[in-house]
């Protein structure tokens, strides 16, 4: 099959939504499908305009558009597969964007584009990956989930906000989202590891990276010799990182596995997510995960089996949690090894395969 996936816009650095689109596609060209990744331009973009639209300021529009188009896309945070085929348009209708049997949104900003695109590009599909509040408004959320299109949810959670806004369940399918256990795995035996915790920091309302970081500092009032890993974007970096923390930045994926495997936990402090990589990652890595109840983690963290799980707003619970895993070896190697082996049942080979037998059911 050849399948289409449309991003919001153009951007090299690490996302978790276009890291879902990359694996998706990495994986339907080493299983002989055709896979274009088109980043859409954004009219909200471009320069404003005050004024009535006369021919310079037409002008001038037309060359940020062609601008946008002749710039070629390059990903250095991920290695994409060199069959990939990365396009920046500006038109779903362009010559630029591939006739194909599937197009895909992948987010509320090019779902509404992708219901209007013509019919040779493709049956039309949504890949569910926002939620309310933080990643749009509830309510124009709702209305791009009630689009007639097809829509694949990364996670029961998700699945459960798009049919409680109306959408019939026969429109859903939960394909969740995965980990390439090639590359996540243990390489550091999980029994034995430093008590040290990686979280990922972010500025982001939604990632509540300060309250991870309180629970830290009670944490470490316990545990004089905790040590702290702290990676994300750099631009987003914490104002003043604790002095007994090691802050990474932006790592590649292969750092960040060593990361993962040189900690002995991972904290998500996150108000809400689609589906949670970063602990999922984790967890494929051998570290045991104390989480908050962020909606997409529930297909993978299960409290006191696969990971330590806490209500979002029970800030003591979460302490309580990494301090129950930093002081009891046994229960920590166990939740590491079960989380592991829950975590192993989520493969991308799995959710690619399934995708496509959905795009051929509705084709």
């Amino acid at each position: 099959m050849k399948i289409t996936f449309v991003l919001p816009g153009y951007v090299n650095r690490p996302t978790g939504g276009y890291k879902v689109v990359y694996e998706y596609a990495n994986h339907l060209v080493r299983t002989g499908h055709t896979a274009t990744i088109v980043y859409l331009w954004e009219p909200q973009r471009s320069p404003p305009y005050r004024f009535p639209l006369t021919f310079f300021s037409w002008l001038g529009r037309h060359r940020v558009r062609l601008a946008y188009e002749s710039e070629k896309p390059k990903i250095s945070w991920y290695s994409l597969h060199r069959d990939v085929k990365l396009v920046k348009a500006t038109d779903l209708e362009a010559r630029r964007v591939p006739n194909a049997d599937a197009i895909f949104a992948t987010a509320w900003q090019t779902a509404s584009r992708v219901n209007e695109c013509p019919s040779e590009k493709g049956a039309k599909f949504y890949l569910v990956q926002d939620f309310p509040p933080w990643l749009g408004d509830q309510h124009e959320l709702g209305q791009t989930w009630r689009l007639p299109l097809k829509k694949i949810c990364i996670s029961s959670w998700v699945a459960e906000l798009v049919t409680q806004a109306g959408v019939p369940k026969e429109d859903v399918e939960v394909i969740p989202d995965a980990i390439d256990h090639d590359r996540f795995r243990v390489i550091n035996s999980i029994r034995g590891r430093a008590k040290r915790v990686a979280m990922l920091y972010s500025s982001r309302t939604y990632k509540r990276s300060q309250l991870g970081l309180s629970v830290l500092f009670k944490c470490k009032d316990a545990v004089p010799n905790l040590e702290v890993s702290l990676f994300g974007p750099v631009e987003q970096r914490p104002a003043a990182p604790p002095s007994w923390s090691e802050y990474y930045g932006s790592v590649r994926e292969s750092e960040l596995v060593n990361l993962y495997n040189a900690a002995s936990i991972y904290l998500c402090s996150s108000a809400a997510e689609g589906f949670a990589l970063p602990p999922a990652e984790a967890m494929a890595c051998g570290c045991a995960v104390a989480t908050t109840d962020c909606g997409g983690n529930r297909d993978y963290a299960e409290h006191e089996k696969t990971a330590l799980v806490s209500d979002p707003d029970d800030f003591e619970s979460l302490v309580n949690n990494v301090l129950r895993l930093l002081t009891d070896e046994e229960l920590r190697v166990k939740i590491a090894l079960a989380g592991r082996d829950r975590i192993a049942e989520f493969t991308w080979e799995k959710s690619t395969r399934r995708l496509t037998e959905f795009v051929n059911r509705h084709n």
